[in-house]
C-alpha cells in the first residue's frame, strides 16, 4: 500500500503509483475482463491531489515526543467502541483496529509512558451498529425514542449509510469491562438528554445464561455465548423535564441525578462530564 509519507519523496512516489495502478489494472483486466486503465493519466491525477498534502505530512511521533519533552500536554482521541476492538471486542463483530486507550502507544508511536487521564465515554444508553450481540437491545416506542426519528444529525442513524442504529439500555457488565480493559479513570456520560420524558430507565446489572446468573460478560465476550445473554435489569424512576439548558449539576432533576449516581455506584468510577445536547455549551462539568 501506498504510505503518506511517501509523497515528499516526488520520483520514488510517482514509481509506487505507477506499480499500484499496474497491479490494479492487471487484476481488473485478467478477473473481471476489464478494458486496460490509462495508468498515466490516473498517475497524474493522483499525484496532483496527494501533492496538496504535502505541506501536512509530518512525522507524527517525532512531534509529539518534542511536545511531551517541552512539557507540553498531548490530548489523544479514540475513535470506535471498545466492543469493536479487534482483540477485546465482540469477536467476529469488530473493526481492523484497537480501539482501546492501549491504541495511543501504538497508533501514535509513543512508548509506554503513564497516562494522566483516562476518560471513558458513554452515552447514557446503548447503541451499536451493525451486526453482533447486543443483550439490551430495545424495540418499539421506547427504542424510536431513544433513536429519534432521523430529523435531527444527532440521532442514532448511520452517518454515511442513513440506517438506524440499534438502540438499548445500559449494560452495566460491558461498561464495567471496558472501563478495566482501558483504565478509565473518569467518565463523560452523553446523552443525558434523550432520557428525559422515559417514565422509567432500565439499568442491566447481570445476565441470566443456561440458568446461571452472570455479573460479568462471557470469558472472552464470545459472540455466541453473548447472544444467549438474558439481561437482569435494575428499575429507576424517570423524568419529564426538559434538561439542554441546565448547565450545574444541582439544577438537575433529582431522578437524573440518582442516574447518575447509580452509574457511579455500580462501575466505580466518578462521572466528571456529562452532555445535556449536541452542542459544545450543553455541557455539566462535575468538579
Amino acid at each position: 500500500g501506498l504510505r503518506a509519507g511517501e509523497i515528499l519523496d516526488t520520483s520514488r512516489f510517482r514509481t509506487r503509483v505507477k506499480e499500484h495502478f499496474e497491479f490494479v489494472d492487471n487484476q481488473l483486466r485478467s478477473l473481471f475482463h476489464k478494458a486496460p486503465l490509462d495508468i498515466t493519466a490516473l498517475a497524474d491525477d493522483f499525484i496532483a491531489s496527494a501533492n496538496q498534502l504535502s505541506p501536512y505530512i509530518r512525522d507524527a511521533s517525532g512531534l509529539l515526543h518534542d511536545s511531551l519533552r517541552s512539557g507540553d500536554q498531548v490530548l489523544a482521541e479514540g475513535a470506535q467502541g471498545t466492543l469493536l476492538d479487534l482483540d477485546f471486542g465482540t469477536y467476529p463483530y469488530v473493526t481492523s483496529s484497537n480501539t482501546t486507550a492501549t491504541g495511543i502507544f501504538s497508533g501514535l508511536g509513543l512508548g509506554i509512558i503513564p497516562i494522566d487521564r483516562i476518560i471513558g465515554i458513554t452515552k447514557a444508553f446503548q447503541t451499536r451498529v451493525g451486526g453482533g450481540p447486543f443483550p439490551t437491545e430495545l424495540s418499539g416506542d421506547i427504542a424510536t425514542s431513544l433513536r429519534g426519528t432521523g430529523e435531527n444529525p444527532w440521532d442514532e442513524y448511520g452517518t454515511t449509510t442513513g440506517r438506524p442504529r440499534r438502540v438499548g439500555w445500559l449494560d452495566i457488565p460491558l461498561l464495567r469491562y471496558s472501563i478495566a480493559i482501558n483504565g478509565v479513570n473518569e467518565l463523560c456520560i452523553t446523552k443525558l438528554d434523550i432520557l428525559s420524558g422515559l417514565p422509567d430507565i432500565n439499568i442491566c446489572v447481570a445476565y441470566m445464561i443456561n440458568g446461571d446468573k452472570l455479573a460479568a460478560p462471557p470469558i472472552g465476550l464470545q459472540a455466541d455465548q453473548m447472544q444467549k445473554c438474558e439481561p437482569v435489569y435494575e428499575t429507576l424512576p424517570g423524568w419529564s423535564e426538559d434538561i439542554t439548558t441546565i448547565r450545574r449539576w444541582n439544577d438537575l432533576p433529582q431522578a437524573a441525578r440518582d442516574y447518575i449516581h447509580q452509574l457511579e455506584t455500580m462501575t466505580g468510577v466518578r462521572v466528571s462530564l456529562i452532555s445535556v445536547g449536541p452542542e459544545r455549551d450543553q455541557i455539566i462539568r462535575l468538579d
